[in-house]
């Protein structure tokens, strides 16, 4: 502990000192040893000058200034003072000794016998006063001390302290007080009364209660309400203390956060006790034994208790017969945190058990909440139930098993007898009935489903459907618009999106809560589903029929052209052959022809072939590198033949590599051809262009006639929808689509002055040989 800014506890610090302090709350007591040698030494030898009787006295000052060191060093001063009560000491002694040794010298006949003897009695004597001397010093620099830590105390105070006079006017004011009152500089208060701290009435109060007894020397302590410079006024805690010249201490604290505080600490009782008393809740704790200490709440009254009945009763012993609630508060006893949900007779609990840890770590006991949950654990039975009455929907594969298992679900779920479902049929504009239960069948009177009239547009069925939303109507029979002319009583009907509606009814009038509704929503919700999926497959299903027939009916024609019409070529050929080797002339001419026709028909029917394959799926399209550049240039010049008034351009400079087949010249050729023959346009212009870009080239074709109109741009890639004049392999945009696709590549129509047809196709990489 510092020495210089801490007062001194020789007894509690000499533990702590260090050896440089140690010396120093000796140093006076080692003096005084120092100074008992001198008499000493004087009266023994041979040439002694002191007599023993002469040596006692200043034998007995430096003793005495011994005795006095060790009592200092078990003062309350500091081994800094103490070193400083030993300077003075030795200072004196050696001060006073020289100045008459000095005289003995000067005056005495025998100076240094006069000089040792007279140093020798007066040191001591001298030391004395330097105690005294040191004493005085060091004990005005430890009040000095103590007054500058004073008032470093009351600078650093978040307390406002202040010392009045006498008269009642500011004498020491710290910044604290002085900005409690709203003051900038704490001088300003110096001097003034302290009334100006107070308006008119709690200045009298104070005055007539208070500071009589103040000035009686009763110290005070209690509230106030002071005034600022501004006016404004602040509640306070005041203390007063009275001093003994007739003035006193003053203590001021605001407390206006702390009335806040105790305000919304009150506020929060106030609404803690409110949920308490109000909200079906239990509040509970139970010590280290399972002794209930705590027992309050409203949700008590649902156990059959009064809030604090319980409190003093083992929590073992009342719910013996409940094994959740014993091992709950076993487990939270041992340090867990316990969530646990029971059933205690018709009632079911959901409660929260927290350990309570005591100073030294131990579980003390342990609090708890717990809320009556019953009407919520029913509810979700119930959907749960529901839930798994609608798994059963994903087992049903048809419209019609859909529609009866709903109906089944929803004579179960709502426990109402009369259980329908009716269908849309966008042909009539009315909803068909397609499914209900066998307990309907007999309070509708009928023995099948489609005994039952449609609800047309006009009736309370139709009505639903078109809104969309759940209605529920509690006296159907009231009515006027109802589909069915029976005496129902509450009837729920449930809208099922686009696929029809569900009626649930019985023929008493009850209420149906939110709940109700909610699971009929859910119930609807998944019936549509379910309606969706079932007429999705059975579309599936005829489409699959569909292609099956078609796939057999490609493989008919593929059969044909493959063994007849190849068969056919091969037979014409062989002869058209001979008769070219035979004949001459003309005759020769035309027996050439026929050769050529043949080998060009043969190679017709064998690109049919691949596009059949293709198209049927029973072969994948084997692609290869290809020169698109290559392919399209032969392609335009074959097309320029045919088409002698059209203008063909192209700009596919250099190979264009791309992942395809043979049939890619097919391909453009249809879409050009396509291209000419809907446009009646004088001076057709078409133009084909090619771009690389990473993995994907895209080759535009373009011309400048009619164009597409933009809702017709999917609609002409569809079979049927090409035009019947188109040339090339005979399968027109279909073809190319059916193509394009198969290649892995996508074909689109953009442009607004005529049409651009982009076909977009997967890159292939250049041969090595045109790498370079």
């Amino acid at each position: 502990m510092s020495a210089t800014s801490h007062e001194w506890d020789g007894a509690g610090a000499a533990g702590a000192e260090t050896a440089g302090e140690r010396l120093q709350g000796w140093s006076v007591a080692a003096v005084g040893v120092a100074l008992t040698a001198l008499p000493l030494v004087g009266t023994t030898g041979a040439d002694a000058f002191f007599t023993v009787p002469e040596a006692v006295p200043p034998l007995l000052v430096a003793l005495g200034i011994a005795v006095v060191g060790g009592a200092l060093r078990r003062s309350a001063f500091t081994p800094a003072d103490v070193a400083i009560i030993a300077g003075w000491v030795a200072v004196t002694a050696l001060g006073l000794g020289f100045v008459v040794g000095l005289a003995a010298l000067v005056l005495s006949d025998d100076p240094v016998s006069v000089g040792l003897y007279v140093t020798s009695f007066v040191a001591p004597i001298g030391a004395g006063g330097g105690v005294v001397a040191g004493y005085t010093d060091a004990r005005r620099r430890r009040q000095y001390r103590q007054t500058k830590r004073t008032q470093r105390a009351l600078e650093t105070s978040t307390d406002g302290i202040t010392i009045l006079d006498e008269d009642g006017e500011y004498v020491t004011v710290n910044r604290a007080h002085a900005e409690v009152y709203g003051y900038d500089d704490p001088e300003e208060l110096v001097g003034e009364p302290w009334q100006i701290c107070y308006d008119d009435a709690e200045r009298k109060r104070l005055e007539t209660e208070i500071m009589p007894g103040v000035e009686a020397g009763e110290p005070w302590r209690g509230e106030a309400t002071g005034k600022r410079a501004d006016g404004t006024t602040f509640p306070q805690e005041l203390t007063l203390t009275p001093m003994d010249d007739g003035g006193h201490v003053c203590i001021v604290r605001d407390i206006g956060d702390r009335r806040e505080q105790d305000r919304k600490l009150r506020e929060q009782k106030r609404r803690l006790r409110s949920i308490i008393e109000n909200v079906p809740i239990i509040l509970f704790s139970v010590d280290d034994t399972g002794e209930i200490v705590l027992s309050e709440g409203k949700g008590l009254s649902s156990m059959g208790f009064e809030p604090g009945e319980a409190v003093g009763s083992s929590i073992f012993d009342i719910y013996a017969d409940v094994p959740a609630v014993a091992a709950a508060t076993r487990r939270a006893l041992d340090g867990e945190h316990v969530h646990e949900t029971a059933t205690l007779g018709d009632r079911v609990l959901e409660a929260w058990f927290t350990p309570v840890y005591d100073d030294a770590g131990e579980v003390d006991r342990v609090i708890g909440t717990a809320m009556d949950v019953t009407d919520r654990h029913e509810r979700e039975q119930e959907l749960a139930e529901l839930h798994e009455a609608s798994r059963r929907l994903n087992y049903a594969t048809t419209p019609e098993e859909v529609a009866q298992t709903t109906v089944d679900i929803a004579e179960e779920v709502f426990d109402m007898p009369v259980s329908t479902l009716w269908r849309y049929d966008p042909a009539d504009d009315c909803l068909r009935h397609v499914a209900m239960t066998d307990s309907s069948e007999a309070i509708l009177g009928v023995d099948a489903v489609d005994e039952l009239a449609p609800i047309t547009a006009d009736e309370l069925g139709m009505e639903v459907f078109r809104e969309g939303e759940l209605r529920v109507v509690e006296v159907y029979r009231t009515v006027a618009n109802r589909a069915l002319d029976v005496p129902f009583g509450t009837v729920i009907l449930v809208p099922l999106g686009g696929q029809g509606l569900l009626e649930v009814g019985q023929r008493e009038v009850r209420t149906v809560s939110e709940e109700t509704r909610r699971r009929a929503d859910i119930l609807g919700l998944n019936a549509q589903a379910a309606l969706d999926r079932a007429d999705q497959q059975a579309l599936l299903r005829e489409r699959t029929r569909e292609l099956e027939v078609r796939t057999s009916q490609m493989d008919f024609i593929n059969s044909i052209i493959r063994h007849d019409v190849l068969n056919g070529m091969t037979v014409i050929r062989s002869r058209a052959a001979f008769l070219q080797e035979d004949l001459e002339g003309r005759h020769a001419e035309f027996a050439d022809t026929i050769v050529r026709w043949c080998d060009n028909i043969v190679a017709f029917v064998e690109r049919v072939q691949t596009v059949l394959d293709t198209l049927g799926g029973d072969d994948v399209v084997d692609l290869e590198r290809i020169d698109a550049a290559e392919l399209v240039d032969g392609e335009l010049e074959r097309l320029r033949q045919t088409y002698p008034e059209v203008t063909f351009e192209d700009d596919l400079r250099g190979p264009v590599y791309v992942r395809a087949d043979e049939l890619l010249a097919d391909v453009v050729g249809n879409i050009v051809t396509n291209a000419v023959e809907h446009n009646d346009t004088e001076g057709l212009r078409i133009a084909v262009t090619a771009a690389v870009d990473g993995d994907r080239t895209t080759i535009r074709i373009a011309d400048n006639g009619t164009g597409v109109p933009p809702d017709q741009r999917e609609a002409i890639f569809r079979r049927g929808e090409s035009h019947a004049k188109s040339t090339g392999s005979g399968f027109g945009l279909f073809f190319v689509d059916a193509m394009v696709e198969a290649y892995g590549g996508e074909v689109w129509v953009e442009g607004d002055d005529g049409a651009v047809f982009v076909v977009e196709l997967p890159t292939a990489a250049a041969p090595k040989r045109d790498a370079a």
